[in-house]
């Protein structure tokens, strides 16, 4: 996701570094550009990267799209590109993403995105495939909509990105939420796309079990959802981007580790705290990540 957001807004004629410590993913893009095709069309946006921080310098946005597990050490690693004024701007799946970032480098100059009914795979060194181009969510992570927000927004619509802005930053985060927990480990954990788990009635009656659960300890919360229905939005979500992955499901699959932690394992995790149930998801998680011992044991 990082290298689509890298392409999108270096082919609108902004300045972009691409940071990775992937030093294959980085060398193909300073020689050949990021290519990306699918739903993007297929072409090749230049734009600057490197695995060295201080190459950069101070930037004036930082885009965070790490896996929520590597966000300390990106962030530690990036430190020559973060100044005082740099917005720090995490655009990554799951629960506590903005309170990491904020636990290391402080709330002041702290925004949270989302990326909603995106889907998107790496082919291979700079080359990126995107199943579907959807909405970019952007929030204060202290609520409200500010000035600042406003601009950030309008830098990503003019490089053609559809935006919305949410005035409450739960409410965004848990409306995602839900479709994460609906796909990412039904589709993981049965190796099927989030089309063919939505025509298995067996996988989606797994996935529509995790939404009532995540709805459930949202409501119990207090977090009103942007949306009346979570099973048809998620009915909707789903039929976009029939014929993706889940980045859970891709990792899991490549052994390598998984993002469950943040996902239906924080779900279990927040329904403790509240009193309320949620069998599927714990069970679910549980089983990510027994595959996933057992991709690393053999």
């Amino acid at each position: 996701m990082g290298s689509i957001y890298a392409a999108v807004l270096g082919g609108a004629g902004h300045e972009v570094w691409a940071f990775d410590n992937r030093w294959d993913h980085i060398e193909a893009i300073r020689r050949g550009g990021l290519r990306l095709d699918g739903a993007s069309g297929d072409h090749r946006v230049h734009v600057q990267g490197t695995t060295d921080a201080a190459e950069a310098g101070t930037c004036e946005l930082a885009v965070i799209a790490t896996k929520t597990f590597d966000t300390e050490t990106a962030l530690r690693d990036a430190a020559p590109m973060l100044g005082p004024e740099t917005l720090l701007l995490p655009i990554q799946n799951g629960l506590g993403n903005g309170e990491r970032v904020a636990a290391l480098l402080g709330q002041d100059n702290l925004l949270v995105g989302i990326a909603a009914a995106f889907g998107s795979s790496v082919v291979g060194p700079g080359h990126v495939h995107p199943e579907a181009l959807g909405t970019i969510h952007f929030a204060e992570f202290r609520g409200g909509i500010t000035p600042r927000l406003r601009n950030v927004a309008g830098v990503w619509q003019d490089a053609g990105f559809r935006v919305e802005l949410f005035e409450d930053p739960l409410r965004m985060v848990w409306g995602k939420l839900i479709g994460n927990v609906a796909f990412a480990a039904p589709c993981a954990v049965t190796d099927l796309t989030i089309g063919e788990v939505m025509d298995n009635p067996w996988a989606w009656s797994l996935a529509l079990a995790c939404v009532r659960e995540t709805a459930a300890v949202a409501a119990a919360k207090g977090i009103q959802l942007p949306y009346q229905d979570p099973e048809a939005w998620v009915t909707r979500f789903g039929s976009m981007i029939r014929g993706a992955r889940p980045s859970l499901a891709l990792d899991l699959r490549a052994g390598r580790r998984c993002e469950i932690d943040s996902l239906h394992g924080a779900v279990a995790r927040e329904g403790e705290v509240v009193g309320v149930p949620t069998p599927t998801c714990r069970v679910l998680s549980a089983i990510v990540k027994a595959l996933e011992h057992k991709g690393y044991a053999g």
